[in-house]
């Protein structure tokens, strides 16, 4: 069974339960059960614990509570409760598309501050508010109980599978920046070689991956390792049990991946290789990739295996005395990283092996784990969806109160809830009434033909579980709610009344709010996918730009400290948005932009963005580097501040932002595009290369012997960084320049 069939498998079950057994206590309103566990399914993560349960209960309780007072407060004043009702349910909403977690628990509350209001009776508003939070409760457990015991998922072993596979990558990049240079030119010549025979070419060998494309693969697998720790360590029993040791390992993952991205580089400045400066380098270089290879064996170590302990790196002193200070500074630079490399690789195969021993721990000092922000409060989108919120409720309530649609109050409560939830969602709202309609298609002739004929609880049962497996296998997020309104058109009770006048005011209603759903998608703010990819593309390299500049600065401001934390998580998600909605544009309506182009450049922002983390994370050795301290006072990068900011605004040439009669021209263009950004490049280039030699000329009068390995060290390992994010920069420039950008600009319905 796949994780697939097994989350449907749990949600139906669930929402079964949630419908029948309040059904056959008696208990009133069982579609509010039903349809909690609806939302959370849709809008939770698949994974399920006591802890969010308890906290949603609480969400829930909250909720309840301050809906009630608001209803005592106002309830002879209907402008003025819906005025704090809308207020309030703008912040919460806020709120939860802030949090970084599960967002479940704001949702609840919203969601029972804005059913406590019942259509405007005051009489009996009370006990209506009462029923509605106990059934909201009730699903909320049996959504809890049964993802927590039906189909539990293996944790600890899918992060195993994570953490290998982390293990495998850094062993590749390892393998690759450490080869004998004679290695490499072959393995370049080889890939190619005009010569090559036919059959080699069809069949044939797959080109050696560069540096560039195995540290992105480094990239990907640790932030996957990362990403999935970070969502389950908070309230997983198996990880809380040794989370000091797990912890450690993935603060230690960390920092191997930071060594290899130090080192990882196509070429070296000075033309040495370890090879030719450290002693005994492919024995040191066999037993590092043989570490690698046993880090998975630690997993199923019974017990905590102790460090090992090595002979000191030896260099070649005489003929390090005799080389210029290049040579010398990247071969001092090499042997540390080696040092480094090993020594951390000992102590993750220490702590890998401690986790799930009994009476092992680790003898030494871990590395700590930075915590993840809980919210992120400066997301723009965030702020216009509360935006969106708020009028969405006024609209609503302005049509409810002059024209009275089906449903009544609901109507406000439905549109609302939904706007919330499915704003800035990455799906057209044509495929909303498409799926609301697919569930009506499913639900009208089960109310003729099915429905009157069942006879037993076990036969509803089986109804409502097909209804709702079906839903959650084929369809996936919050759009899964459209399908499943559905079945909420029936109108299921133990009393069923047969008339197709109601399914059709049911239909009525939720067909409204679909109308209003989609309204919200033009209005107030554009979520047209390619107005967004622009928004964020100019979001994300502004943002780079501010914190490349921020980061020169040796000493900071707690104001620049806070706008650094901001400008970072900004970028972070603006790459993410970006990245998401880029897939999907229609790239038949905004031709010659294509998919592919768009998805190169997503792919080297994402390069570029995790080498700039790389260097802010290595920070703090660089503030307290006297070498690289004296160097910031000496010379001001401006090149790279100055490539951020040329990719801020976009700049078509002039042939592109004209129509283009033929696809000719239209290549023609391009090419003449091409032509003017090569020779940008290559200016670019050599700026950056005279500055790399006014360095080397100043420090070679500098005496390097005053300072120390780890000083040298941590001033190449400076070099580097910058020049792979000048790199990744340049490859950024290139993929911006392929699409045209003013096309995407254009206003098509």
């Amino acid at each position: 069974m796949s994780d697939k069939f097994k989350f449907a498998f749990r949600v139906a079950i669930s929402l079964t339960i949630a419908y029948l057994l309040p059904m056959a206590l008696g208990w009133s309103q069982p579609s509010t059960a039903a349809t909690t566990v609806m939302l959370i399914a849709s809008t939770g993560s698949r994974r399920e614990s006591f802890a969010k349960g308890t906290l949603r209960v609480l969400g829930t309780i909250a909720g309840g509570i301050i809906g009630l007072m608001l209803v005592g407060a106002f309830a002879q004043d209907r402008f003025q409760y819906m005025l704090a009702v809308s207020v309030v349910i703008t912040v919460i909403f806020y709120i939860r598309s802030a949090y970084l977690k599960d967002p479940t628990l704001f949702m609840l509350t919203g969601v029972m501050i804005l059913m406590m209001y019942n259509g405007g009776d005051a009489e009996g508003a009370f006990i209506y508010g009462l029923d509605r939070t106990f059934m909201t409760i009730f699903g909320v457990v049996i959504y809890t109980l049964v993802g927590v015991f039906l189909f539990p998922p293996k944790v600890e072993r899918n992060l195993q599978k994570l953490a290998t596979a982390l293990t495998e990558k850094q062993r590749e990049l390892f393998n690759r920046i450490s080869g004998s240079p004679k290695t490499e030119d072959q393995t370049h010549h080889e890939a190619e070689s005009p010569n090559t025979p036919e059959k080699e070419t069809e069949e044939g060998d797959v080109p050696a991956p560069t540096i560039a494309e195995l540290s992105q693969q480094l990239f990907q697998a640790q932030q996957a390792f990362e990403t999935r720790y970070h969502t389950i360590n908070a309230d997983c029993s198996e990880i809380s049990a040794y989370k000091k040791e797990w912890d450690g390992s993935v603060a230690l993952y960390q920092k191997i991946t930071e060594i290899l991205l130090f080192a990882a580089k196509e070429h070296s400045r000075s033309g040495g290789h370890p090879s030719e400066f450290i002693h005994d380098f492919e024995a040191l270089r066999e037993q590092l990739i043989a570490m690698f290879d046993r880090i998975p064996t630690a997993w199923q170590a019974q017990h905590t295996e102790a460090p090992e302990y090595f002979d000191p790196i030896e260099c070649d002193k005489d003929k390090l005395e005799q080389a210029g200070h290049l040579y010398r500074g990247e071969a001092i630079s090499s042997a540390y990283l080696l040092k480094q490399l090993r020594e951390r690789l000992a102590q993750l195969h220490t702590c890998i092996s401690s986790i799930d021993s009994v009476v092992g721990r680790v003898p030494f000092e871990l590395p700590s784990l930075k915590a993840l922000p809980d919210f992120n409060w400066w997301d723009a989108e965030n702020a216009k969806t509360a935006v969106k919120v708020f009028l969405t409720y006024w609209c609503a309530a302005l049509f409810w109160i002059y024209f009275n649609p089906p449903g009544g109050y609901n109507f406000i409560v439905l549109s609302t809830l939904f706007v919330s939830i499915l704003s800035y969602l990455p799906v057209h709202p044509f495929l909303l009434f498409i799926l609301f309609t697919l569930g009506f298609i499913f639900s009208v002739p089960a109310y003729v033909f099915i429905l009157p004929q069942l006879t037993l609880g076990s036969e509803l049962a089986a109804f409502i579980f097909i209804y709702t497996f079906v839903g959650f296998y084929i369809f996936k997020g919050p759009v899964t709610i459209f399908f499943l309104l559905g079945m909420f058109t029936l109108g299921i009770n133990n009393e069923m009344v047969y008339h197709f006048g109601i399914t059709i005011m049911i239909v009525s209603l939720f067909y409204l709010v679909v109308i209003s759903v989609i309204f919200s998608y033009y209005f107030p703010f554009s979520a047209r996918s390619e107005h967004l990819v622009l928004v964020f593309r100019e979001r994300f390299f502004r943002h780079a730009k501010g914190i490349i500049l921020l980061q020169q600065n040796s000493k900071r401001s707690t104001f620049q400290q806070l706008e650094l934390g901001w400008r970072i998580a900004t970028m972070k998600v603006a790459l993410k948005k970006m990245t998401v909605w880029s897939t999907k544009i229609n790239a038949e309506y905004y031709a010659p932009v294509t998919l592919e182009a768009l998805t190169t450049f997503n792919t080297r922002c994402d390069v570029f963005h995790h080498h700039l983390m790389t260097l802010l994370q290595a920070e703090k050795s660089i503030v307290e580097n006297p070498l690289v301290s004296m160097t910031r006072g000496k010379y001001k990068d401006r090149i790279i501040p100055a490539l951020a900011q040329s990719l801020v605004s976009y700049q078509d040439s002039a042939i592109l932002s004209k129509p283009l009669p033929s696809k000719a021209m239209a290549s023609e263009a391009i090419s003449i595009d091409c032509t003017e950004t090569d020779s940008q490049f290559i200016v670019m280039r050599k700026e950056y290369t005279d500055l790399e030699r006014q360095l080397d000329q100043y420090f070679s009068t500098i005496e390097i012997e005053k300072y120390s390995n780890s000083d040298i060290a941590g001033f190449y390992i400076f070099l580097n960084l910058k020049k792979n994010i000048f790199e990744s920069l340049i490859a950024c420039k290139q993929a911006h320049d392929d699409i045209s950008w003013v096309t995407l600009s254009d206003k098509k319905f």
